[in-house]
């Protein structure tokens, strides 16, 4: 459940209804993924790591490049 009636989460419900939001991979390397991605022309929304509040990095791959699935990659 959304968190707030303003978050991500609540805005993708209102448009599309229930369902599956993302799917998150754990990564070793995000940056070294990253690079191969780019390599390989993969869409990317983030193009560098962002920091999550609990300090670990992440970066979403942009739903084109996936399918129609936006792919988050979680560095542990």
């Amino acid at each position: 459940m959304p968190t707030s009636d303003d978050s991500g989460i609540a805005k993708y419900l209102a448009k599309r209804g229930a369902g599956m939001h993302h799917i998150c991979l754990q990564v070793d390397d995000i940056n070294g993924m990253l690079t191969q991605l780019k390599e390989k022309n993969i869409r990317l929304i983030n193009e560098s790591p962002r920091q999550a509040d609990d300090g670990k990095q992440y970066a979403f791959i942009h739903p084109e490049s996936t399918g129609g699935v936006l792919v988050e990659l979680y560095q542990i």
